[in-house]
């Protein structure tokens, strides 16, 4: 009895590329053959084009969970509890911080200054060396600058993923996946940091930064990954550094919510990265002390956090918004978005 015809590694490869990131770890135990294909670089690439599912990953002080993006809005809404690195060690933080997602990794701090590089899908990680650096602030800056600010992103055009720290305000050092080395760049060109909040887009990290002198402008500050140098973005008019307001990205666009003094909200959407004119103004009528934009949902809503602590749906039509219910969260949370995908930490180069 015949067992029919073969199929091609190229006809394997193209239906293994697009399935479920869980499904092709599976798949992997199939034979010598199929670990070896999905396991190139090639076929990660390909299928992180084709079968991206957005995750909204919400933390708590020694937990990390998993919320689909497809998953219906009912009261019978949960989350996936998901294992991390340094899971179930001391409690110093609110909350695991994150600090950038890109291509399904995700960079969080499970404990004060321990950096890691992780998938939350495979659950691959890499620990970020300590960066070298001298303990002693830099001349002429603004003691309230004496924290660091930290990033992550990716450079496609060197394909090598990059953490950035910014040290006591000024000092800025760069940790290249691909090198397994940091390097420390030009100092921080601007005065000050106008909120915690940093965002990945473009190839380029992104911070809100206060005018350099009197009578400058708010301005922000994009980090270029691969050439390692400062653009100035320039916010809408009505921003400046009087206002509450956290930076985002919202459907592969630079967004900004901000408050004004009778706490009204508003966002602005860059449409044309790095083009003013091309800022686009959603009105949210609800009142709320704080908000930080995450993704669009389902129907075209934004999900936004409020307060860091309750998660909310504003209906891009109205402006409205109303609290977005899930089971089992604890009272104080953070929240960031990923994508599933193949991408290790600790990947090889072609």
């Amino acid at each position: 009895m015949s067992n029919g015809p073969k199929l091609s590694e190229d006809i394997i490869e193209d239906i293994l590329s697009r399935l479920p990131v869980k499904s092709v770890c599976r798949f992997r135990c199939v034979s010598k053959l199929w670990l070896h294909l999905t396991t190139q670089p090639h076929f990660i690439q390909a299928h992180l084009k084709r079968t991206q599912s957005c995750k909204l990953l919400i933390s708590s002080a020694n937990s990390l969970f998993s919320l689909d993006h497809l998953a219906p809005i009912d009261d019978d809404l949960l989350p996936l509890e998901l294992d991390f690195p340094l899971k179930g060690g001391q409690p110093f933080l609110p909350w695991i911080q994150t600090f950038g997602s890109c291509n399904g990794l995700v960079c969080i701090m499970p404990v004060p200054e321990k950096f890691f590089i992780f998938n939350p899908t495979t659950r691959d990680c890499l620990r970020v060396p300590d960066c070298p650096m001298p303990i002693h602030v830099c001349p002429g800056q603004d003691s309230r600058n004496g924290y660091h600010r930290h990033s992550f992103g990716y450079a496609p055009s060197i394909n090598d993923y990059k953490f950035v720290k910014v040290a006591y305000g000024c000092m800025v050092h760069v940790f290249s996946l691909k090198n397994n080395s940091w390097k420390r760049v030009q100092d921080f060109p601007y005065k000050h940091l106008l909120d915690d909040s940093t965002t990945f887009l473009n190839g380029a990290v992104h911070w809100l930064c206060g005018p350099v002198g009197v009578g400058d402008t708010c301005v922000i500050a994009a980090f270029d990954l691969a050439e390692e140098k400062f653009l100035d973005l320039a916010p809408p008019d009505s921003v400046t550094n009087h206002t509450r307001f956290t930076i985002g990205v919202l459907g592969g666009c630079l967004c900004l919510l901000h408050q004004n003094s009778i706490k009204q909200h508003s966002f602005w959407v860059m449409k044309e990265y790095n083009v003013k004119e091309s800022w686009t103004r959603i009105l949210i009528t609800d009142s709320y002390f704080s908000l930080q934009p995450l993704c669009y949902w389902k129907d075209g809503k934004i999900l936004l956090v409020r307060n860091r602590k309750k998660l909310l749906l504003c209906n891009t039509k109205n402006g409205t918004c109303k609290k977005f219910l899930v089971n089992g969260l604890p009272s104080r949370i953070f929240a960031d978005v990923y994508v599933e995908s193949l991408v290790s930490p600790n990947f090889q180069q072609n």
